[in-house]
């Protein structure tokens, strides 16, 4: 995990906690179990999952570097890739969301 990686997960999440300590009242019901479901969890759910990802890849990666039987390249390679994604989509989703608050708060009333 980059430093640059780690500065753009941490301002999410911080973004997300600024959400979630707003008391952000929108919510949404999810149909399996008709329960109000929060912006602001779905927000830090991601993140956590992200972060998941991202510690998953780490320790497999030096898992293998250590030379821990049973952990191939492949893998690596895979758990790498799939914590790349999730990272740049959390950052699109990011950016889509600050340009439309800027968006919100530029328009008139």
């Amino acid at each position: 995990m980059s430093i640059q990686s780690t500065g753009v997960l941490e301002q999410i999440k911080f973004q997300a906690n600024q959400i979630a300590a707003a008391g952000n009242s929108l919510s949404i019901r999810d149909t399996k179990n008709s329960e109000p479901v929060s912006f602001s969890g779905l927000l830090i759910n991601s993140l956590n999952n992200i972060n998941q990802l991202q510690t998953s890849a780490k320790s497999q990666s030096q898992n293998y570097l250590a030379g821990a039987p049973g952990i191939g390249l492949n893998d690596v390679m895979v758990s790498m890739q799939k914590s790349s994604i999730a990272l740049n989509l959390g950052v699109q989703v990011r950016n889509k969301l600050v340009n439309a608050y800027q968006e919100i708060m530029n328009m008139s009333v």
